[in-house]
């Protein structure tokens, strides 16, 4: 029985909380609320996604993801809460390292 690769999970990260995740090269994230900085390795861009955008990771090695500030609206406090998707796949290698 194999695993379904291109899964989606959500991952829902605190002010300040951060994934690392290794050779995630070809996959997706997409922020789905609140604001996140991602890096990866030997590159010098600094990524920043909104709610609603996403982002293909383009190189192997570390990449980092940090939750910038929580969603927001004009009917809801903060909820200090970012709020991500990305393939099972890295959402579970994280949980193994961890």
């Amino acid at each position: 029985m194999g695993t379904d690769t291109d899964a989606l999970c959500t991952k829902r990260l605190a002010p300040g909380g951060a994934l690392q995740l290794r050779d995630a090269a070809g996959c997706t994230i997409m922020c789905c609320a609140g604001t996140v900085w991602i890096t990866q390795e030997n590159d010098i861009r600094d990524i920043f996604l909104a709610a609603g955008e996403r982002f293909t990771f383009d190189r192997k090695g570390l990449a980092l993801i940090r939750a910038e500030k929580g969603m927001q609206d004009e009917w809801m406090a903060d909820t200090g809460i970012t709020v991500i998707c990305l393939p099972a796949r890295l959402v579970l290698g994280q949980m193994r390292d961890s």
